[in-house]
């Protein structure tokens, strides 16, 4: 009872959700509460310092991206009859991206092509998103002050969801800058609020590995420890936990995404209840990738 309680609240059932034939209404574009972040320098780097800003130009950038999410339980003290074997599932979604700005606060827009999936009895109805679009407005630092998504008429409400999924773990590695200058190997650390089946709070630390022009390579870690103690709705406390994370990303400051990169984190966090020697262990595995347009290029076009 345990067990199955925490699968179906910890929504595994999201890694296998069923398609729809059901076309969504047309909508207006909806705002997404955008979570705070704390930025803090630990290491000023070395050698010759500037300050990271965003900026924009009129061209557009055109890449894929690969959000690859799995969770796997297993249940200590007790039958392992509700044990879940781990299982993932990847989306992969071109995006066309463009940048824009009025002086003072940049604004970009994300347009995503057709997605697919590696659950192909989904791709029909996925695709359905395509010309799904997301619109943030953020300051020269990174720091996003409005996010809104505008789906097409005809997605299906599973297809729109997914896609939302996949674009909400692209945003949780929030690209922010410190004010100070920095050098190469400079350190910073980014915390926030994010939701990883249940709310965590994330600490990324950000390694300044190299930076030519526009162009910079972060190397990335990422910890997440749950932000409460009980899960809502039942008995299950959180226990234990531990996280595990790696990446390095290429990130041009004229594009509101990674140019390219991968960034993995895994997660494990132990509930039990009260007087009760079973625990539930639950891992989720969250991996993104951002690749160039499949000509191995990025596109550029000027106005």
């Amino acid at each position: 009872m345990v067990a199955t309680t925490a699968a179906v609240l910890l929504g595994l059932g999201g890694l296998t959700a069923c398609s729809s034939d059901e076309e969504a209404p047309a909508e207006a574009p909806s705002d997404v509460p955008v979570a705070g972040v704390s930025v803090d320098v630990v290491d000023p780097g070395e050698g010759s310092t500037s300050p990271l800003t965003w900026f924009s130009d009129d061209s557009e950038q055109q890449t894929t991206f690969r959000a690859t999410r799995g969770l796997e339980q297993k249940t200590e003290g007790a039958t392992e009859e509700d044990d879940v074997p781990y299982e993932e599932r990847t989306m992969e979604i071109p995006l066309t991206l463009s940048t824009t700005t009025d002086g003072e606060e940049l604004e970009s827009e994300v347009v995503a092509g057709a997605p697919t999936g590696d659950n192909t009895d989904r791709n029909d109805d996925i695709a359905t998103a395509e010309g799904f679009t997301m619109t943030q407005a953020f300051g020269q630092d990174g720091r996003v002050t409005s996010r809104n998504y505008t789906a097409p008429d005809g997605a299906t409400d599973s297809a729109r969801a997914s896609v939302e999924q996949s674009f909400t773990q692209m945003t949780d590695l929030p690209l922010v800058f410190p004010t100070e200058e920095l050098g190469t190997g400079a350190k910073w650390t980014v915390a926030s609020q994010v939701d990883d089946s249940i709310s965590m709070r994330q600490t990324v630390t950000y390694t300044l590995v190299k930076r030519e022009g526009s162009r910079i390579e972060l190397d990335v870690d990422i910890d997440r420890t749950p932000s409460v103690r009980q899960m809502a709705g039942t008995d299950l406390q959180v226990v234990d936990s531990s996280s595990d994370s790696g990446g390095r990303i290429s990130v041009d400051l004229r594009r509101p995404v990674p140019v390219s990169g991968m960034v993995e984190t895994s997660t494990t966090v132990t509930y039990g209840e009260p007087d009760s020697d079973v625990t539930v262990v639950q891992t989720s595995r969250n991996k993104s990738v951002w690749e160039p347009a499949p000509d191995g290029t990025t596109e550029e076009n000027s106005d």
